[in-house]
């Protein structure tokens, strides 16, 4: 008698963990731009500060972030932003700016030049937004929680979409 029900346990759990992992792959994220979900807009490489689409930069109200801002059309309407945590602030009269150039190179960072701050932040954006309207908010937004550049791993961000164990 022990061996069946020790089977059926066995059968029970095997089922449970395939129903959760098929529950799992259908809520899971489609990345941009994959086969997946062709119809996902493409999040472009940021094109950087010497670029034409450059739009300039900004503190953001939120605390700890700076957005950066590009017209990626050339239609004089933002289009394109991307967001970095600031992780250090340096005052622009004990810091060069060749200093802060030189500190960003070492520690692999951007840096952002404001009188009287200097603002150290990660190399790679945490958001990427496209669809930038007049009040600069966004149409489509990804997050890079590893902040390691577009390769792939950047999940689309919603607040719209319940995640697991919500109901």
């Amino acid at each position: 008698m022990g061996k069946k029900r020790t089977l059926f346990l066995l059968l029970a759990c095997t089922l449970q963990v395939l129903v959760f992992a098929s529950v799992l792959k259908a809520q899971s994220v489609k990345k941009p731009g994959s086969a997946a979900d062709p119809k996902a807009p493409v999040i472009p490489k940021e094109p950087g500060w010497k670029d034409p689409s450059y739009r300039g930069w900004e503190v953001m109200n939120v605390p700890g972030l700076i957005s950066t801002y590009y017209d990626l059309d050339s239609d004089s309407q933002l289009d394109y932003m991307v967001i970095r945590k600031i992780l250090r602030k340096a005052s622009s009269e004990e810091t060069t700016v060749e200093q802060a150039i030189a500190i960003a190179k070492h520690d692999e960072m951007s840096v952002y030049f404001s009188h009287p701050v200097i603002y150290f932040t990660h190399r790679h954006p945490l958001f990427y937004c496209i669809g930038v309207d007049y009040r600069r908010n966004c149409r489509d937004i990804w997050v890079d929680v590893a902040e390691d550049g577009l390769n792939g791993n950047e999940e689309l961000y919603t607040l719209s979409t319940p995640g697991l164990g919500v109901r």
